[in-house]
């Protein structure tokens, strides 16, 4: 049986469309949908781009199927999407062989009666934003690790215990959607030089996109470059959050979307510097 949730963007709340109360049935625009782009030329027609255009999400849902009160069933539902602040959602489908999930926002909210059958049905509409994606997320630091001095242990087996500086500032990562994909980036603590985080080709060693900082990050600072939904740079100092469109150098790029293939992903973060560079890359799927 398919089953549907709708999240808050941080899962912090979540409302299930699988109930005999709140039922949701005939879901439809589940699919891609893609404008496709062609350029011609004297001698031929060819293709030139190709984007997603998805199509509405839809659902004919039930408020009292189980003879239920519908409109207070109604209400609970409505409540809950009120105290999203109106906003993204995260929607959950399982469909018996993927768990996936889409960000959404709301486009239709209908308000009719109860039929003379006693059915209150409405169909509530959904613009979506994103690809299909699987829940577990490709992630990593780019950072230094002091190991053994603080009690922690290099994890080999005894007797092999080490103890010394782990740095990492490059990663291998891989993407096998056919579409580059967003790259979220959050930045913490003592960092001493203006940042630059990039992606660089694995053969020729060149620099296909990067972010650079007109700023360091130091302690009690954070900084998140959010492109897979918002499309935001933010900072966050002293329990309050602000733009930080302004500290990012211009001549790059603002964000960083990883083509098909396999990359690295690197930082200018240096041994000594005590900051970390949390990345996270979804996994998209077709379908």
């Amino acid at each position: 049986m398919r089953k549907f949730y709708l999240h808050k963007i941080d899962k912090s709340m979540s409302f299930s469309l699988n109930d005999k109360g709140i039922l949701a049935t005939n879901p439809k625009g589940l699919g891609n949908n893609f404008n496709i782009t062609y350029k011609e030329t004297a001698e031929r027609k060819y293709l030139a781009n190709i984007k997603p255009e998805f199509e509405t999400i839809s659902f004919d849902i039930y408020f009292n199927a189980d003879g239920s009160n519908g409109y207070k069933n109604y209400k609970t539902f409505v409540t809950f999407l009120s105290s999203t602040g109106m906003k993204q959602l995260l929607l959950q489908y399982e469909d018996e062989i993927t768990d996936k999930y889409c960000q959404v926002v709301l486009k239709t909210q209908p308000k009719s009666e109860i039929d003379d059958e006693g059915i209150f049905c409405e169909t509530f509409v959904f613009e979506r934003q994103t690809y299909w994606y699987k829940e577990d997320i490709q992630s990593f630091s780019l950072h230094q690790n002091n190991i053994g001095n603080n009690g922690n242990i290099f994890p080999m087996k005894f007797p092999f215990g080490f103890s010394g500086t782990v740095f990492q500032k490059e990663y291998r990562a891989t993407n096998l959607f056919f579409d580059e994909v967003p790259i979220d980036i959050k930045i913490t603590g003592d960092i001493k030089e203006n940042i630059c985080i990039y992606i660089e080709d694995i053969n020729s060693k060149k620099i296909l996109q990067q972010i650079k900082m007109k700023v360091n990050c130091k302690n009690g600072q954070i900084y998140n470059f959010i492109a897979t939904d918002k499309k935001q740079v933010l900072i966050t100092e002293n329990g309050q959050t602000r733009s930080a469109y302004d500290l990012i150098d211009h001549l790059y790029q603002t964000f960083l979307y990883l083509p098909q293939g396999t990359y690295i992903i690197g930082s200018n973060i240096q041994i000594g510097d005590k900051g970390s560079i949390d990345i996270s890359i979804k996994n998209y799927l077709l379908d």
